[in-house]
């Protein structure tokens, strides 16, 4: 499989038509502001307007505003504002006069009023500036709460002197009176996903159509969609478009013929919540209108009254009708949604409505309902039924609005719109879509029945053939739908009522074999709302083909009763089944339609993984803790990271899960898991059980996932366990079944930690020979409650030696004392009893302590456990001999801290940090609870610098009274700062609460003395909200430093003595100014290789793609870094050695590649995209970048490879020419059918003995491509073309002359296995090798798949399916005569 990459270049110069081509013009250092700006006419922000609930955090702030009433000049007030004004609740004002225009600049900070409190806390500051004409404008920024909003003084309204078209942004275009004008070919594009009525999403509620420069016609769409303005009588609950009162057509939209009509536009009337009484309409202003061939509309919109609160017009897109609904369309016949139906709580928001639908009432007509429908029916709780007649014939396609009973308002909910059409034969379509929120579902009229007649349902069905002949086990569909796993607790908007079964079916689940569930497991959906499942056991080979029940979950009753009391109840019996065992281990299945009267059901199914035997491939799990005479501490095993199989220990001897009911918490948790069976004997393999789970009132309150099962030799089991899906659940041992073992166990080691045994030489030095452990969630800065993390045990892995510690690729150590409420990604965490040590004191001995997230006092209940050896390295980074923790413990992890040594003095890189509040003489308001200052919502990243009002401050040495600080928890530095001479150190932060200085223990953090009688601080967030970090009111001093500024900007300001020190140039570069920008520019000796595409240079793998391009070049183009990005905008470029490096996968980093097909290769494409504007001003110099690159598969690649040393486990590595990908062909031939024990090195093999051979694609990606085994033969010699050759697979089939030849698998998924019996060669041939020919496909509709059933036509061509292909050969195989059973 090779990659071809292909390079476009697009530059496309967007230039102002003020400005020749190839002119440059001095440009300015700095844009005033003056000239600059966005007018804001909004006059509900008066102080003397009441509160609406807006909510400015919503609005895109960008740059700097000017703010109007009805035109003229206002000002932000300079006092406070009583709440509920201004449009909104909390009221913003400017704590401090404006500035005089010979001032320029200045920062304000802004108060928020909170009842009692006119500066109940700070929002972030602004900068405002006062301009000539006796006008200001500020540079607003996002508040930090919602339903806060910036005031206006009416007392400071002076009339606009030059209240030009200019200035104030209204002017208009005319549209031109000759009589050849015609807006539908004349029109600009409105494209504005938030303006669409379906869109309920209340964070893009910050637009405002009074702030547009409307200018004659348009044409709107939703994200590419043809749209139009919504009418009134589409009007739902629940939405936005956009801002805070929705615009609405009132009235139909014209005909063609009608030409340029006038219609009025009504506004939502809306009162203190945004929902309610959101469809009464008021008149407010009219646009013009026109219907244009093509089925679309064009409107003249003008700008709305500004009296209003951000208005927007709403609109919304129709699907283009290419066919008639009446002939394409989705039969629904689901008895459920009868009115006469009680509640299930079914969900329509679930299901995926996609086009048009035709409803029926067990085979007849059924329509919607027209009046009003009782909650708790149509098996939902709020029934949807159609606000308006059905219309005629004659009307075609009409739109219709939906509403719901909410029990006391028959529309008290508006759900969306749809359409309807009447259709010859007293039927109806209508066009469904997802309705407003869960437990709506659209109902039909049982008053409304009719008989339809059978040509109108056009149902037909196949017959199984039944010849003697026919094997279901070798003619079968695949159905590969991962939602129907038996452990989905999601996706339940699928039905199997509406699918054509037809014939027989083989199950997978993400490419693996699966199977019909035999057990009902608590909280699953299957997909559906009925789980099905198969009532009895699978049959063996020999049983043939059986019949088997199916049957269905409870699920009549209320959401928390259906799914936690009662849902294995089974009250639904469908049709049955019938079922085949086939050789492979899997099975087949005949399925058939369930029975209509089922609601939503769906077959489930479950997979399991094929491994070698599990009693030598194992994981040892030593946790004393799960025993059943522990007690329970809310542990959660669906927190653990299952993966395979597992050994029981109890401090090292064997023990068994329990076979009987466990009392509620024990084991560690709260609810606890036990074997429902007994547990095999040796000879019965591998056998499956089901898990209960007591919740203290049933011993199998919780029936759970099955786990597998297998007695080994040894006396001790192993146990393929799986996630439990509830919280504070765990699975029990047994203490009555503890046995010694007999031997050493060797257990399998860790896959999350990469260990190497170091061989210590007398010159052996621990920190230049370590293992690198880089895990993400043993970071103290993970808060156990956010964190998904907590499934990790110190105890499981083997540890071996000496360990550095990295944490997001940084250098990190082990962290010293607790800290309160980390978890370090298990449920003890472990840290350092004392401090690190110095370079010259060598190797130490370092205690390690333990304490519990789920105790109340995390940090005063520590215990030890195992000490550990330590050693500082030159470099500023520790190495640690960790050892296994005590196994006692509840799931230990080593807890670490990324504290990386600075590369720069942050005494001179560093924010200003300038806010009050923190001072210890604030304190905190305790009126109400919500406001409090929370360091944890500061998004803290780098070094910082404390000011007082421009003065210098310090965090406090001492203790802090609660309270203080201006927030409940003051932290405080435990321990004193630094001399100048110490250079960076580490310091405890504490937090007061409840009399205890100490109560709380926060994250450390790292501390600098400067010159200049400072410190800088490198804040983290904390461990615990309602804290804030101090600053020492007493430590007041003047700032002695002038690059400080008397008024900074908190949290936004950084100061930087040299703006090339974050550049990070090469030494091939240098850095300087361009445009005001600073980057790298690259040096005269530089090699600027294909500089018109900017040195790229690709490398492509697999599903993934890497483009780098040279920085330097780049930016002397004019693109800094910062303004390139790929397909999706929010994936960036990493930088490496003065490149900019840009990477896409197919997994969660897709970045906007879209992967096509042709007849010859698969191609993954992209593009690198950016503009730069290098103007100020009134003109842009804009330019764009366009670099598109592809990664190709080709095809007819052929390899052979030297089996001389491995004769019967190939491995093929595919190198293809210079940036071009790789992939692996691995075949290999296995004793068995279950794949489990490989022919290992030379032997011999009798003749007429079965080989099983498994083919294996890796390094593509698997979820949409599978190996096709084309061909397969073999030849006496190593050479793929010899003349003597038998072949055992001629174009994807066994050779029909060769009965021995079995095709077990082939193009369902990456592996692919066929079996045959060993033949000999005539002639004195000793040796046989293999060879198979491969190709990929692109799984598309299961069209991938091999049949080779007796009559079924193959493909007599490649399709554009094919993606690549290759020959593979493996041997020798050396035979000695003899024979053997089958």
């Amino acid at each position: 499989m090779g990659f071809l990459t292909t390079l476009g270049v697009t530059l496309l110069f967007l230039m102002n038509e003020a400005v020749n081509k190839g002119q440059s013009e001095a440009k300015p250092n700095t844009i005033d502001p003056c000239n600059k700006y966005t007018s804001l006419d909004q006059p509900w922000r008066a102080n003397n307007e009441t509160g609406l609930n807006i909510c400015d955090r919503d609005f895109s702030w960008n740059g700097w505003y000017r703010l109007f009433h009805y035109g003229m000049n206002i000002r932000l007030s300079e006092s406070c504002v009583p709440t509920y004004s201004c449009g909104t609740y909390y009221t913003l004002w400017l704590h401090g006069s404006h500035p005089q225009i010979e001032d320029g600049v200045v920062t304000r900070q802004v108060c928020v009023n909170a009842r009692g409190d006119c500066c109940f806390f700070g929002s972030t500051a602004i900068k405002v500036k006062t301009c000539p004409g006796n006008y200001s404008v500020y540079k607003l920024v996002s508040p930090s709460y919602c339903n806060m909003a910036y005031c206006t003084d009416v007392s400071t309204i002076t009339p606009n002197p030059a209240a030009t078209a200019s200035e104030s942004n209204t002017s208009m275009t005319t549209t031109p009176t000759n009589y050849s004008f015609d807006p539908c070919k004349n029109y600009r594009v409105l494209n504005d996903y938030w303006r669409n009525i379906r869109n309920t999403d209340t964070n893009s509620r910050g637009h405002d159509d009074t702030v547009v420069e409307w200018k004659g016609w348009y044409r709107l769409y939703i994200k590419g969609k043809s749209a139009q303005l919504a009418e009134t009588a589409w009007c739902k609950s629940y939405t936005t478009c956009g801002g805070y009162n929705e615009l609405w057509l009132g009235g139909s939209h014209p005909r063609v013929a009608d030409g340029i009509v006038t219609q009025e536009i009504y506004k939502s009337d809306k009162y203190y919540w945004w929902y309610y009484n959101e469809c009464s309409f008021s008149r407010f202003s009219s646009v013009q209108v026109k219907a244009c061939p093509g089925d679309y509309y064009v409107y003249k919109l003008v700008r709305p009254d500004v009296s209003v609160p951000m208005p927007t017009y709403c609109a919304v897109a129709l699907n283009s009708l290419t066919a008639d609904p009446c002939h394409n369309y989705v039969s629904l016949d689901q008895p459920w949604r009868g009115t006469n139906e009680s509640g299930l709580n079914i969900c329509d928001s679930d299901f995926t409505w996609n086009g048009w639908y035709r409803l029926f009432y067990n085979g007849m007509n059924i329509r919607m309902p027209e009046s009003c429908v009782d909650v708790n029916r149509c098996g939902t709780y709020y029934g949807l039924w159609l606000n308006g007649p059905h219309p005629q014939i004659e009307d075609g396609v009409v739109t219709r609005q939906v509403c719901a009973n909410a029990g006391f308002d028959c529309c008290y909910f508006r759900s969306t719109p749809i359409r309807v059409k009447a259709c010859p034969g007293n039927y109806y379509v209508y066009e469904f879509v997802s309705p407003i929120f869960c437990n709506m579902a659209y109902c039909t009229d049982v008053s409304t029945i009719t008989p339809t007649s059978s040509a109108e349902l056009n149902l037909t069905s196949t017959a199984t053939p039944t010849s003697n002949s026919y094997d279901p086990c070798n003619k079968y569909s695949v159905i590969d739908e991962d939602w129907r796993n038996a452990r989905t607790t999601s996706k339940r908007g699928h039905d199997d009522t509406l699918v054509e079964w037809n014939g027989w079916y083989r199950l997978y689940l993400q490419g693996k074999s699966a199977q019909i569930s035999e057990w009902c497991v608590r909280l699953t959906t299957c997909g559906g709302y009925t789980q099905f499942w198969l009532n009895g056991f699978h049959p063996r080979l020999e049983d043939g083909i059986v019949n088997r029940e199916i049957y269905g979950t409870n699920n009549n009753d209320y959401y928390y009763y259906y799914y936690y009391n009662n849902q294995c109840s089974y009250t639904h019996i469908s049709n049955p089944i019938q079922v085949k065992a086939c050789p492979g281990n899997y099975y087949v299945y005949k399925l058939v339609k369930p029975k209509l009267s089922i609601p939503m059901p769906t077959y489930c199914s479950v997979a399991f993984d094929n491994v070698a035997d599990p009693c030598y491939n194992y994981t040892s799990l030593d946790q004393p803790w799960r025993a059943n005479n522990e007690t329970g501490f809310w542990f959660f095993d669906r927190d653990f990271n299952w993966n395979g199989w597992y050994r029981l220990f109890y401090y090292g001897m064997n023990i068994r899960l329990s076979e009987s009911c466990v009392p509620a918490y024990r084991c560690g948790a709260y609810n606890t898991l036990w074997l429902n069976g007994p547990h095999p004997e040796i000879e019965d393999g591998v056998v499956i059980r089901q898990a209960c789970g007591n919740a203290g009132g049933d011993c199998c309150s919780f029936r759970l996932d099955p786990i597998r099962v297998k007695a080994c030799p040894g006396n001790y089991y192993v146990y393929e366990l799986v996630n439990p899906l509830y919280y504070s659940t765990a699975y029990c041992t047994d203490v009555s079944t503890i046995t010694p073992t007999t031997v050493q166990t060797t257990t399998a080691t860790d896959a999350e930690f990469n260990t190497r045994t170091t061989t210590q030489t007398n010159n052996f030095d621990p920190c230049y020979e370590y293992t690198a452990l880089e895990d993400d969630w043993r970071n103290t800065s993970y808060i156990y409650w956010y964190s998904s993390s907590r499934g990790h045990d110190d105890t499981a892995v083997e540890w071996n030696g000496w360990y550095r510690l990295f944490s997001h690729g940084e250098n990190a150590q082990i962290l010293e004392g607790c800290v309160n409420n980390i978890q370090c990604g298990g449920y003890t965490s472990l840290w350092l009893g004392g401090s690190h040590p110095r370079p010259e004191d060598g190797i130490v001995t370092r205690e390690i302590y333990a304490s519990r997230i789920d105790e109340n006092y995390q940090c005063n209940n520590h215990r030890s456990s195992y000490p550990v050896q330590v050693k500082a390295c030159p470099g500023h980074y520790y190495v640690y001999k960790l050892v296994k923790p005590d196994v006692s413990f509840i799931m230990p992890a080593y807890c670490t801290v990324a504290l990386a040594y600075p590369s720069y003095d942050p005494c001179y890189n560093y924010n200003v940090l300038d806010d009050p509040a923190r001072a210890t003489n604030q304190t905190r308001n305790s009126w109400s609870w919500w406001w409090w200052w929370c360091d944890t919502e500061i998004n803290w990243k780098g070094w910082y610098r404390l000011l007082y009002q421009g003065n210098n401050i310090r965090m406090p040495e001492s203790c802090v009274s609660q309270g203080m600080c201006g927030t409940d928890v003051p932290l405080w530095l435990n321990g004193t700062h630094p001399r100048l001479e110490d250079g960076v150190v580490m310091r405890k932060v504490c937090g007061s609460w409840y009399n205890d200085c100490c109560y709380f223990k926060s994250h450390p953090i790292q501390v600098k003395a400067c010159p200049g009688n400072y410190y800088v601080y490198e804040f983290v967030s904390p461990s615990i909200c309602s804290s804030a970090y101090c600053a020492d009111k007493e430590s007041i001093t003047p700032v002695d430093d002038p690059e400080i500024p008397e008024f900074i900007d908190p949290m936004t300001t950084t100061v930087m003595m040299d703006p090339c020190a974050e550049q990070n140039c090469t030494e091939d570069e240098w850095c300087g100014d361009r445009d005001g920008i600073y980057g790298c520019f690259c040096n005269e000796s530089h090699s600027r290789k294909r500089d018109e595409s900017y040195d790229s240079r690709e490398t492509c793998e697999s599903s993934s793609g890497t483009m780098s391009l040279s920085r330097c070049q780049l930016f002397e183009a004019g693109f800094p870094a910062d303004v390139l990005h790929l397909s999706d905008p929010s994936c960036n470029a990493t930088l490496q050695n003065g490149r900019l490096v840009f990477h896409f996968d197919n997994d969660d980093h897709i970045c906007g590649t879209n992967l096509t097909a042709n007849g010859t290769h698969f191609v993954y494409e992209n593009a690198i995209q950016g503009v730069a504007d290098s103007a100020g001003g009134p003109i842009n110099r804009k330019k764009q970048l366009e670099l598109h690159f592809s990664c190709i598969y080709q095809l007819s690649q052929t390899l052979t490879m030297d089996t001389e040393f491995n004769p019967l486990q190939s491995i093929v590595h595919k190198t293809l020419p210079d940036g071009q990908g790789i992939y692996q062909v691995r075949m290999i031939p296995y004793q068995d059918a279950a794949f489990s024990h490989p022919h290992n090195g030379s032997e011999d093999i009798v003749v007429d003995q079965r080989i099983y051979v498994e083919v294996i694609v890796k390094g593509v990606d698997s979820r949409q491509i599978s190996t096709v085994i084309e061909s397969c033969w073999a030849t006496p010699v190593k050479e793929q073309n010899f003349s003597v050759r038998w072949d055992l697979i001629i174009k994807k089939c066994p050779n029909p002359d060769d009965n021995t030849v079995k095709v077990l698998q082939n193009g369902v998924s990456t592996t692919s296995r066929f079996s045959f019996k060993m033949l000999a060669f005539n002639d004195n041939y000793s040796k046989v090798f293999l060879h198979c020919a491969i190709h990929l496909c692109l799984l598309q509709g299961n069209n991938c798949a091999v049949n080779c059933a007796p009559g079924h036509q193959h493909r007599a061509g490649r399709s554009v399916d094919i993606h690549d292909r290759a020959s593979i050969s493996v041997g020798p195989f050396i035979w000695t005569a003899g024979s053997t059973d089958d």
